[in-house]
């Protein structure tokens, strides 16, 4: 009898577009979601699970929505699947956009 695993990263609460001391991180949030999908590829995760608050706002910013649709785009070929829940600060609007 051959036994398989199943490889499954949660993370949750990204808070995309998020401002410290009204200032701009993209650029921590796209190192952030660089080393993400680095980690999904590496240890070859089947299933990632995000749990809500992908952005900080119903509305998220261009560049936002960019890093977030940059960022299925460089795992979906490497993940099984991929499961997005909506939290209290998304819109499943925006977050559905990339079927």
């Amino acid at each position: 009898m051959k036994t398989t695993s199943l490889r499954i990263l949660h993370t949750s609460d990204w808070h995309i577009g998020r401002t410290l001391y009204g200032r701009r991180r993209y650029e921590t949030f796209s190192a952030f979601l660089d080393w993400l999908a680095d980690t999904v590829r590496d240890r070859h995760v089947d299933v990632l699970i995000v749990a809500g608050d992908v952005f900080d706002t119903s509305a998220p910013s261009n560049r936002a929505q960019e890093l977030y649709y940059r960022f299925l785009c460089r795992v979906m070929p490497c993940c099984r699947h991929i499961v997005v829940v909506a939290g209290n600060h998304d819109s499943p609007s925006f977050l559905t956009a990339p079927k």
